[in-house]
Order: C-alpha cells, then sequence, then structure tokens
C-alpha cells in the first residue's frame, strides 16, 4: 500500500512578516583579487595599522585561539573609556557596528513603537526597524533642500527611537552640534548618534563627551572607516551604564573574537600612524572635490571619507554609475528619493583618485 508523500513547504512556517521583508541592499563586492577601482562602499584606500601583524602573530604563537575570547573585549573597553573619561561598563564592543545598532532595536523596538530618522540617512535602519517584526512604524522626515536636516520638523516628532549618522550619509553633511543635543535634550526616547565617519570631520564634533549630560543618548562608533578595518567587524555603543546595561543582556556570548579584540586594540593604540592616513583622506577628499567641481559637479561640504555629488546638468547619474562599472570603477548610486539625483564616490587613493576623474571626463 503506497503511502502519501506530503509536501514540504518552508513559506508555511517561516514567520509571515518574513514573506514580504526586504532586506537590506549592500554596495557591490568584487573578489578580492580584482582589479577594480573599489570606491562604492567607503572603505579606507589605506592598509590598517602595520602594528597589528605583531599583535597577530603573538596570539598564533601563544595558542591561545584554542581559547574563547574576553567576554566583554574588556581591554578595548578600557582604552576607550579611558580616552573619553568614561567607565568602561559605559562601552560595548560589538561585531561590527551593524550589531550594536541591531542589540540597540532589539533592546527597544516593540509592538506599535515608532522609529524616527532624517531622510536620507543610513539606509540599515528601516530595515532594521522591519527586522523586529513587531509592527512597528519607521518615520522618515526628509531633509531639506539644502540636505541638511529640518530639525523643526524632528523636534515635533514623538517616539521610542531616533537615529541619525553624525556626519549623515549619503550626504556627507554634517549638523551642528548644538542643533543635534538640543534634538536629544527634547526627544521622549532614546536618541542614537551614529558616528561611523566622526574622524574624517573637525576634532570634539563627536557627541560621547555629552552622553554624561544626556540619558537619553547613545553612541554609535565603528573600525571599519578610518582605522581601516572592515574585514573585521569591530564596533562599540557608548552610553549611560543604565542603557548599556540592559542592551549588553541581549549581546552573543562571544561576539567578539580574540584576533579581532588584539587587532583593534593595536590599531586604537596606534594614534601617530591613524592621524597620518586620516590626514591624507581628508586631503585627497579636498582635492577630488575640487576637480569634480571643476567639472560641473555640485557636491556639498562633505565631513566624511565620500563625496555626494550631483552631475552637471543633462548627466544622468544613474548611466555615469553604469558606465563606469564597464570601465571597473565602481561607485554608489541609489535610486530613490533626493539621493536618485547623486552618485556618492568613495575616496581613494591619489592614483585611483586620477584614474576616477580621467574617466568621468571622457564619459561627460
Amino acid at each position: 500500500m503506497k503511502t502519501e508523500t506530503k509536501l514540504f513547504s518552508i513559506e508555511s512556517l517561516v514567520r509571515k512578516e518574513l514573506l514580504t521583508y526586504k532586506p537590506y541592499t549592500p554596495g557591490e563586492q568584487p573578489g578580492l583579487s580584482t582589479t577594480t577601482i573599489k570606491l562604492n562602499t567607503n572603505e579606507n584606500p589605506y592598509s590598517p595599522s602595520p602594528k597589528i601583524r605583531e599583535a597577530v602573530d603573538k596570539v598564533l604563537e601563544t595558542g591561545v585561539l584554542r581559547k574563547y575570547p574576553n567576554y566583554h573585549g574588556r581591554k578595548l573597553q578600557e582604552m576607550i573609556a579611558k580616552d573619553y573619561h568614561l567607565d568602561p561598563d559605559q562601552i560595548l564592543v560589538t561585531n561590527g557596528s551593524d550589531e550594536a545598532l541591531r542589540l540597540l532595536f532589539q533592546a527597544l523596538i516593540g509592538p506599535g513603537d515608532v522609529v524616527v530618522a532624517p531622510d536620507p540617512t543610513y539606509s540599515f535602519y528601516p530595515v532594521l526597524t522591519e527586522q523586529m517584526m513587531v509592527g512597528a512604524t519607521y518615520k522618515a522626515i526628509p531633509l531639506k533642500s539644502d540636505l541638511h536636516f529640518d530639525f523643526e520638523s524632528l523636534e515635533k516628532e514623538q517616539g521610542k527611537l531616533l537615529c541619525f549618522a553624525h556626519p549623515n550619509a549619503p550626504t556627507g553633511v554634517e549638523e551642528p552640534k548644538e542643533k543635534l543635543l538640543n534634538l536629544v535634550k527634547n526627544f521622549s526616547g532614546i536618541v542614537l548618534s551614529d558616528e561611523a565617519y566622526i574622524d574624517f570631520t573637525e576634532p570634539n564634533s563627536s557627541l560621547i563627551s555629552e552622553i554624561q549630560n544626556h540619558p537619553n543618548l547613545v553612541v554609535s562608533r565603528t573600525f571599519s572607516k578610518s582605522y581601516a578595518l572592515a574585514g573585521l567587524r569591530v564596533g562599540y555603543l557608548v552610553g549611560s551604564l543604565e542603557v548599556i546595561s540592559w542592551i549588553r543582556k541581549l549581546k552573543d556570548s562571544y561576539n567578539v573574537g580574540i584576533l579581532e579584540q588584539v587587532v583593534a586594540e593595536a590599531s586604537y593604540a596606534d594614534k601617530e600612524y591613524f592621524l597620518e592616513k586620516r590626514t591624507l583622506v581628508i586631503e585627497e577628499r579636498e582635492k577630488l572635490k575640487k576637480d569634480l567641481e571643476s567639472l560641473g559637479f555640485e557636491i556639498p561640504k562633505s565631513s566624511t571619507n565620500f563625496l555626494f555629488c550631483k552631475p552637471k546638468l543633462g548627466a544622468s547619474p544613474e548611466s555615469l554609475y553604469l558606465r563606469l562599472k564597464e570601465k571597473n570603477i565602481l561607485i554608489r548610486y541609489f535610486s530613490t528619493g533626493i539621493s536618485k539625483d547623486y552618485i556618492r564616490i568613495t575616496i581613494g587613493t591619489k592614483e585611483e583618485n586620477k584614474k576616477l576623474l580621467e574617466n568621468i571626463q571622457e564619459l561627460l
């Protein structure tokens, strides 16, 4: 007697919210050995601190990879806390700043809650809101025509979480610190200052120094950009002892490995190398901005390691992106909102920027 085979359907088992969920769209990542000039995901064009080799060799020689890493990333916590005059327990070391953001959303966002953000800003925020799968609302407040935050509108909003990139992405525009702090002061929920690019602007621009005065403020940072460690995945979240203690409850048991911790520690300690490469990126940013403006591009002042560029009248941003891609040069194009009129270009080395300019001149 034949038994009827039961058809298996994963769609009938996964959460219904996943059926219509749209995941985060990362920038294109060519193979590691490619000759492509990669100016699309805001990576640092320079190598990380040479001192990390010694730190990694020591880990390998001592054989400690057989052991679990420090649960808190304690040494890195202490190094960061010392620079900002904080308690180490105010710092949560994470697997890239994206994990910090995910833990923050997971700790705060429940059914019916509202997440407020300027638009555009980091495109992971609406994705995270949807990932919570609780029916939370993401409320985007459009930027003003000059690409600055609409503070008047933002200050009228109520929600569980207000998040923004500081300086903003993808525009590269930095808002006055006093305006941001006023927003923090008047918002009823938690405010996230996502400072992935803060090292490319003026010193003392970070809001970390204000955490002691604003208990609802949290700041996220990453080693991916200014420390040239995007492939390593280390970041951290800073806030009051109370806020961080609640969020820490949700982290994976050993979320940052031994190699990741010691490499981040070595990079963070090598301040001379960090400042040298940071200066090079800023110098190249200003030169590339000037050169592109001479070709008719409109570019707001950037406080990051990228430029948000509107091509001269008659030139299609999408077409420019696609034609550069054909020449093995990757930049970023966002097809929605005000971003559809712009391309975003990561600052490369002097040689990469020169080749980019030569190709753009040919295409215009």
